[in-house]
């Protein structure tokens, strides 16, 4: 499924706001879309600040995001480069689950000009 490319500084938020989900360093630097670095399949996204109800429902609060969606067809570094569909309205949900599943998150704001497939 074609998609935008996902990027390092992508404005992110886990599924309980004000979770935000951060790429703390992005694995390559040499492939930008605009000022930032290209996301692929080997990053880590990490969430602070996620307002889960750990208490009352037993489960610990959103950690990391594992991205569901990768590109077939566009690498960078033989890796394939992480891919969000294009949302009709922004902010809209990404292909990513976060952990503990199931708790996508939520993408408020990235680059709009590069596809991929």
């Amino acid at each position: 499924m074609p998609g935008l490319l996902l990027h390092y500084g992508a404005l992110m938020m886990c599924a309980h706001p004000p979770g935000l989900v951060t790429i703390p360093a992005p694995v390559q630097q040499r492939v930008l879309v605009g000022p930032h670095p290209v996301a692929t399949s080997a990053d880590t996204f990490l969430v602070a600040g996620c307002s889960f109800p750990a208490a009352t429902l037993g489960a610990p609060p959103c950690t990391s995001i594992v991205w569901l969606q990768t590109s077939t067809r566009v690498f960078v570094g033989g890796l394939p480069v992480l891919l969000q569909p294009s949302p009709p309205v922004s902010p809209g949900p990404a292909m990513g689950v976060g952990t503990p599943p199931p708790n996508p998150p939520l993408v408020q704001a990235m680059q709009l000009r590069v596809r991929g497939m």
